[in-house]
Order: structure tokens, then C-alpha cells, then sequence
């Protein structure tokens, strides 16, 4: 009986995660903003080009939810 007790809250949980709602537009904002920056760094020649790279990635995948 134990066992079906814990599944019960075990699919409680799950249901929870799936409905929750996460407010993205901050990294949206970060993203086109570094972007911008990147796009401005390689119209320059910026030697320091790469760092602005893992901002754009980051941003892109928190903004699309995947993490």
C-alpha cells in the first residue's frame, strides 16, 4: 500500500513541473543584445571576439527553455 503512495506524489510532482510557467523575456533581452554586441565585435575586428560567445549561447538556450 506504501508503494502506491509514494507514486501518487511521485505523479504530483510531475504535474506541477509541467504546468509551471517561466518568464523568458529577460534572456530574449540578453540574447538580441549580445548578439548585437557580436555583431558589432566582428564588424570591428575585435580580438576578443570569442568571449562574447558562450553570452549568445547561454542566452539563446534559457531564453528557447531548454534548460
Amino acid at each position: 500500500m506504501d508503494y502506491f503512495n509514494s507514486t501518487l506524489i511521485f505523479a504530483k510532482k510531475i504535474r506541477k513541473m509541467e504546468t509551471t510557467q517561466k518568464n523568458t523575456a529577460v534572456w530574449w533581452v540578453v540574447f538580441f543584445a549580445s548578439t548585437g554586441l557580436l555583431g558589432y565585435a566582428i564588424a570591428s575586428e575585435w580580438e576578443y571576439l570569442t568571449l562574447i560567445m558562450p553570452f549568445v549561447c547561454t542566452s539563446f538556450v534559457k531564453a528557447m527553455d531548454i534548460i
